[in-house]
């Protein structure tokens, strides 16, 4: 099967047929659908009759538009549309199988780097019948994939060697991937495609994670959050060491650990302030608590504004 975008995608048969057999159950559409698969068993042949039941599944599960979702989220992300030869949508049996997948085979003599390249998303079945959280979950699988395939975010596939044992890798495993899930769902929020609630849950998430940060946890977490560009190895190393040096801010440059907690809430004089010195800036960016109460006090009055410089 092809997606509304230029990638073949491959459904697993097992999946198409379980998901079609879902969406029937109970339809109008069902009874017509289940005599033209009794019809098949009359088949004598087994391969011959598994391949019209593979066919059968196949129609419906177009007719149905059961795959509508996957185009819509590929056709989104176009960075991994260009970068890959295939899509394969194969079965999950649990909400822990599920996900987003990139493997790339050794390099061939005349094989284009692209064509080397395969994604798989892994779904269960009645997934693929909720077209709203669907979305919602390809957009952000779908925005590791992109990632990864970024060389501005030089994603390695390995842990750096760590002491402690098999232990301290889970740990650092988890730590990661919180990282990652808040820079994900930030930008994801930014665009207005990620669900209600999900600050909330990753800064959750991060709490658990790095329990040592204490106070500080919410003013690093949006460091990650809210951050337009961040590299792999800037993620592994706070996962590593969250101690091990601080951030710097996007306006004076000075490292911090106090960045301002929700930049985007600041107030409109205060952006419209930062962007007369800083045009490039955006809350995204985010900047250190300092400079923040410097705006501040710069957009309350020129009384402010002068003490603020003298001091």
């Amino acid at each position: 099967m092809r997606s509304n975008v230029e990638l073949v995608v491959e459904y697993e048969p097992r999946l198409v047929e379980e998901a079609t057999l879902l969406a029937l159950r109970g339809a109008e559409a069902e009874p017509a659908f289940r005599r033209q698969r009794d019809r098949l068993y009359e088949i004598a042949d087994p391969e011959a009759r598994e391949a019209r039941f593979r066919a059968l599944h196949a129609a419906w599960f177009e007719r149905l538009g059961l795959g509508r979702t996957i185009g819509q989220a590929l056709g989104e992300r176009m960075s991994v549309v260009r970068a890959a030869r295939a899509c394969v949508v194969a079965s999950a049996a649990s909400p822990r199988q599920e996900g987003a997948e990139l493997f790339v085979r050794p390099p061939e003599e005349g094989t284009r780097e692209a064509d080397r390249r395969s994604v798989v998303l892994r779904l269960r079945p009645e997934r693929l019948l909720a077209a709203p959280q669907l979305l919602e979950f390809l957009r952000h699988e779908l925005l590791h994939i992109a990632d990864m395939l970024d060389p501005c975010f030089a994603y390695e596939p390995w842990l750096p060697s760590v002491d402690a044992g098999p232990a301290n890798r889970e740990l650092l495993k988890d730590r990661y991937r919180v990282l990652w899930d808040a820079y994900v769902d930030g930008r994801l929020s930014r665009l207005g495609w990620a669900p209600a609630g999900v600050r909330a849950e990753r800064l959750s998430e991060f709490r658990r994670a790095f329990p040592a940060l204490g106070e500080r946890a919410e003013a690093l977490f949006e460091r990650f959050f809210s951050a337009a560009s961040l590299r792999h190895a800037e993620l592994m190393a706070f996962a590593v060491d969250p101690a091990s040096g601080p951030g710097r801010c996007s306006l004076c440059r000075f490292p911090t650990h106090t960045f301002e907690p929700e930049p985007h809430r600041l107030a409109d004089t205060v952006r419209e302030r930062i962007r007369s010195d800083f045009p490039e800036w955006e809350p995204a960016a985010g900047l250190c608590l300092q400079c923040a109460d410097l705006y501040r006090a710069r957009s309350v009055s020129p009384s402010s504004e002068r003490s603020c410089h003298a001091g």
